[in-house]
Formats: C-alpha cells, structure tokens, sequence
C-alpha cells in the first residue's frame, strides 16, 4: 500500500474479511508518511480497507479482492469518506443515520457502564440523508445526538455489535420538544407546519385551498427553526407558500384527510427558485 494523500501521515490501517464484525488491529506499527508504502498480507477472499490519516479523515474500500500478487493500492483522496465519516474507538461498527428533516446533527455523545467518561463526537457535520460510521469496543450504549440548533434526540439502548447496526435519528425521539407557537383556522383536521430551515425565519405563510375561497394568510409572523404552527384545516387539498426573512419563497401541495393530523416540514426542497431576468430600467 502507498500513501498518495499529500502532507498527510496515514496513522493507522485496518483490513479484514469480508463478513467479519470485527474491523481488527491497526496493522501500521509506524505512521506512513506520503509517498511511502508498507507491506502487509491479504486475508483470502473478499476483503474491506479503512485508513485514518493524522487530521481524523477516513479511507475506505469495501469489497477488495486481489486480482495479482503482488498486488498495489494507492491510497489518495478518491477514497476519502465525505459522506459517511468513520471514528474509530473500537472494534465493531454502529451507523448512526440522519433522517431528520432540514437539520444536521453536529455532536454525538455516547455513553455505556463499560466507560471512564463518555465518547464526545463533535467534528463532523452530518446532514439529512447521510451517516456517521461509529467503531466502538463491545457494550450497551445510550447515544444522545445534538442537531445544528442545539436539540437532543435520544436513543436509550444500543447493543454493539449488533445485527441492524444501524440507528436512525428521527424526529420523534427528540427530548423536551417544543409546543406549536400557535393556532390558526377553524376546520377539523390538524397540520402541524414545521420550520425546517436552520438558517432562516419564516416571516408569512399562506395556506390556499385549490377548491374554495376561504384560507388562511399570516403575516408578520417570526416562526424561528424548529418551530411549529398548527392550522386547522377542512378535508380538501390546499398549497402552501411561506416566506422566509430574506424574500425566498417555498412550495408545497398538502391534502388534509379527513381524520388525524398532517405535518409539513418546511424545508429547501420546497424553494421556488426565480428564474426571471432583472427588467431593464433604460427604455
């Protein structure tokens, strides 16, 4: 193995077969410095690489199998794991998932009986729709995920390793959540419109129904992110337009039910982007 990362020290390399839990021993006895190589030898079979440098970045290859002996591999920033960043406190692997909607999470803490004090993860980023690759020694832990507006979600019981190896942060798990900033419309059924923006306050929004006149327009309003308003709503379908502070518009088309509540996440999905040419002033 060569490393091609430039002026960046490989510290430790890990590969095992195929199908085993257990990610093995730091096979470096010294840090590899760019452009040097080390010799090691292959399990047989299919097998998987993971390689730390010194600033924590991750390496991975799955699925490896050796088609020459000698065979080569450079190591380089094509293998780098943006989106699923990998810590390395142990043996076996446990994925924590982002199913959030709009926010990332920014901090993980773990903690077990097993532990001096607990594990404190707190320089990656994770957004909606990634991952986090955790290696963690045998345990049970509880796993406490903080998002990029200072909300905890909690999970209370993590067997590692286990069979899923997989936990997804959901909404529903958050601790303390906050109540609707309030109310508005008289109908029967109930939308729960949530601020899904993390950078940005929505400041009016509109809840037009496609059949009818009657709908609902609050302006002036400061809904902050991560908080919610509830409207009551007659069954029916409806289009939904909010403004956030800076002017940008967001779309959504709803259908209330009849029975039970609907949530809407307000998120960048929904923006409606303005493709008009600014209009010559000079005529």
């Amino acid at each position: 193995m060569i490393n091609e990362v430039r002026d960046l020290e490989i510290v430790s390399l890990y590969v095992w077969g195929a199908g085993h839990k257990s990610k093995g021993d730091n096979r470096l006895q010294f840090s590899l410095q760019p452009d040097s190589s080390f010799t090691f030898i292959l399990p047989s079979g299919i097998c998987n690489f993971l390689a730390f440098d010194e600033l924590g970045n991750s390496y991975g290859i799955a699925d490896f199998y050796k088609k020459n002996a000698p065979d080569t591999l450079e190591i380089d920033l094509e293998y780098i794991t943006f989106g699923r960043p990998n810590v390395d406190n142990g043996y076996y692997l446990l994925n924590i998932a982002n199913s959030l909607n709009g926010f990332a999470l920014d901090t993980f803490r773990l903690s077990s009986t097993r532990l001096y004090e607990d594990i404190i993860i707190d320089g990656f980023r994770v957004f909606p729709g990634n991952s986090i690759t955790l290696w963690l020694d045998k345990g049970i832990y509880s796993v406490d995920a903080v998002d990029q507006i200072g909300r905890t979600y909690s999970v209370e019981r993590v067997t590692v390793p286990d069979s899923v190896r997989v936990v997804s942060i959901t909404g529903s798990m958050i601790i303390d959540p906050s109540q609707p900033v309030g109310i508005a419309g008289n109908g029967s059924g109930l939308l729960f419109i949530e601020n899904c923006l993390p950078m940005a306050v929505i400041t009016e929004l509109r809840i037009i129904p496609q059949n009818g006149p009657d709908g609902i327009h609050l302006d002036s309003i400061a809904l902050q992110p991560g908080a919610s308003i509830v409207a009551n709503l007659n069954p029916g379908y409806y289009s939904v337009l909010a403004t956030d502070e800076f002017g940008a518009e967001y779309y959504a088309s709803i259908e209330q039910q009849n029975t039970g509540s609907l949530r809407l996440p307000i998120v960048y999905e929904y923006l409606q982007y303005d493709f008009s040419f600014p209009q010559d002033s000079q005529e």
